[in-house]
């Protein structure tokens, strides 16, 4: 089992270049993300939707950081507030209209 497989399951596992390729492209995506034009509602929305997978109505203000995207569930109307981290080495699911706010 290749450490992607162990980490999909939950198991311990390192961050070996399989794992580190999968966190290059969406470090380029919250870049990206993180330099676009503070009041490109519509665009900010459509890069969140590419780096999570998929959202319906989530909102994120810049900046936001994560280690995959893709790990993370929002439910409707989600909205993060600036310098929000979401730490998705494993699975994270928030619920329909959550607001998160970072202290």
């Amino acid at each position: 089992m290749n450490h992607i497989e162990r980490r999909g399951r939950e198991m311990l596992y390192i961050s070996d270049e399989s794992v580190m390729a999968e966190q290059k492209i969406v470090r380029k995506l919250v870049q990206e993300f993180n330099t676009m034009d503070r009041s490109d509602f519509a665009g900010l929305a459509a890069q969140i939707k590419k780096i999570l997978g998929k959202s319906d109505g989530a909102f994120i203000n810049p900046p936001f950081y994560c280690d995959y995207g893709k790990n993370i569930e929002v439910g409707k109307n989600f909205f993060g507030n600036y310098n929000l981290t979401i730490l998705d080495t494993g699975k994270v699911r928030i619920g329909d209209n959550c607001q998160c706010a970072p202290n």
